[in-house]
């Protein structure tokens, strides 16, 4: 009962995610990033294990489709769940098992995955493939403008509880790491705490980035 989205930004090589559903704290079994490597979604009947399995597998170099199967080989559970994978390039694979409650699906794009289940129809995972296509700017403004464009068009039928954005630069330092664990509305929550905390996280992450060329951290 969720619907979420990955990407990597094509101008800067950033990975990111943003995820909502009616289920409490989502932003601690869901989303994987990692900088350099990609992203790796579990939703549905939620296994977080996959994540850290995936990333693993990512690491080594192997493409999202091949990481994908490897994670549903294993997966004795995965007729009820749904999973996307991203690479370090940008391409995605993902999987929506047949157990899953109905609206369910996902959609690929260029170097982006939404997907979702218990929706309220496909206009849901249409509209966030539309908004953000369609939208401009830094790569967790489009996510949320994606996350925002589901949420208006129905989201999921079972109602709202927690969301998440996640975004990871190109390295390990997390540029931005937002949630919403139990909100009646926790899409436009996750974008009030964005837009009230933007300035001082943008701007103490290029602090830490110049110290660190600079040698003053490790």
């Amino acid at each position: 009962m969720t619907y979420s989205i990955i990407a990597r930004c094509k101008e800067t090589g950033k990975f990111g995610a943003a995820v909502s559903t009616c289920f409490p704290g989502v932003g601690a079994y869901s989303p994987h990033i990692e900088a350099n490597t990609g992203a790796v979604i579990t939703q549905g009947w939620v296994n977080p294990a996959l994540g850290q399995e995936g990333l693993n597998y990512l690491r080594q170099s192997y493409t999202a489709n091949e990481t994908l199967n490897h994670l549903l080989i294993k997966d004795p559970g995965k007729e009820l769940r749904q999973v996307a994978v991203m690479d370090q390039y940008g391409n995605s694979s993902a999987y929506t098992g047949v157990e899953n409650d109905a609206y369910k699906g996902h959609i690929i794009g260029e170097q982006w995955s939404v997907q979702g289940n218990i929706l309220a129809g496909p206009e849901v995972l249409e509209e966030m493939a539309r908004a953000f296509e369609e939208s401009t700017g830094k790569l967790e403004v489009r996510l949320l403008d994606a996350l925002a464009a589901g949420d208006n068009a129905g989201g999921e039928t079972r109602g709202k509880q927690s969301a998440v954005i996640k975004v990871v630069d190109i390295d390990q330092f997390p540029y931005v790491d937002f949630r919403v664990d139990d909100h009646e509305e926790p899409v436009q929550e996750l974008r009030r705490i964005y837009e009230k905390n933007k300035s001082v996280l943008i701007e103490r992450y290029y602090e830490w980035v110049d110290a660190v060329k600079q040698g003053i951290v490790l």
